[in-house]
């Protein structure tokens, strides 16, 4: 016996193929993330309306995962990018004064050398360590040695201008740059400036308090030319200073081996 096979209707099968290759493109659509893509549902609910169907919740269910995903993902970019933030201001800011640290001061100086070339006018370091400070701790607490460091770095920064940079470097010890400054002279003038307030009394937990800082100070050029060689002669005119009783300014000589030093007036 002889079965024929009697084709289906050429329409109808063109529709079907449609509908099918309409649903693959929308699956395909998935697989590059487009979860918008949507198959076309007809009225007919037959089983090939029942798989769009199907296809359309699926890709509603990828696309709310896919928006969550994404939004977690900003979220976890904002949040990173704050603490990136945070740890670059900590990397270069002292926690106690928020003053630029040593690694930050270093950075500025060796730039501000860089830039020697096009600047024919100098600049200054100041380097300042406060008189007698263990005597704080040991007789007031570690909190008004803070409290001192603090209010120390606001007295420092408001005798200084805007393009001038502090940086607390040690425990009690400072470091300043003086930008554009003309002479050694005007930076001893800047320097007896800013004793003369620290020595101002300070309110410390309920005790006055009177301190001082011995101030060494190298200009630049001098025969100076690294970061390490600057801050070095500014730190051994400062140990001269603090030879000469407190609350004293020193300029660095670079003729040191003779132990010529030019010292300002008495602060």
């Amino acid at each position: 016996m002889t079965t024929t096979v009697v084709p289906p209707d050429s329409d109808g099968a063109s529709e079907v193929e449609r509908r099918l290759d309409e649903v693959v493109n929308v699956i395909q659509a998935f697989s590059a993330l487009r979860f918008d893509a949507r198959a076309t549902v007809g009225p007919a609910g037959d089983i090939l309306d029942a798989v769009a169907a199907g296809v359309n919740a699926l890709g509603e269910e990828l696309e709310a995962s896919y928006q969550e995903i994404e939004q977690r993902v900003a979220d976890r970019t904002a949040e990173l990018a704050i603490l990136t933030q945070e740890l670059r201001r900590r990397a270069l800011h002292d926690d106690l004064t928020g003053l630029a640290n040593r690694a930050a001061f270093w950075d500025l100086l060796g730039r501000r050398l860089d830039l020697a070339a096009t600047r024919p006018t100098g600049f200054a370091v100041l380097f300042f360590d406060l008189d007698d400070f263990k005597a704080v701790n040991d007789t007031l607490g570690h909190a008004a040695g803070d409290q001192l460091l603090v209010e120390v770095a606001r007295r420092i920064g408001g005798e200084l201008r805007t393009a001038d940079t502090v940086a607390r470097v040690g425990g009690d010890e400072f470091l300043v740059l003086l930008d554009e400054v003309p002479t050694g002279a005007a930076a001893l003038a800047v320097a007896r400036r800013i004793t003369r307030r620290l020595q101002e009394p300070y309110e410390l937990r309920g005790n006055r308090h009177t301190a001082t800082s011995s101030i060494g100070v190298a200009m630049v050029p001098d025969g100076l030319t690294d970061p390490d060689a600057i801050v070095a002669a500014a730190d051994a005119a400062m140990y001269d200073a603090k030879r000469r009783g407190h609350g004293k300014c020193v300029l660095y000589s670079k003729d040191r081996h003779a132990q010529r030093l030019l010292a300002s007036e008495d602060a």
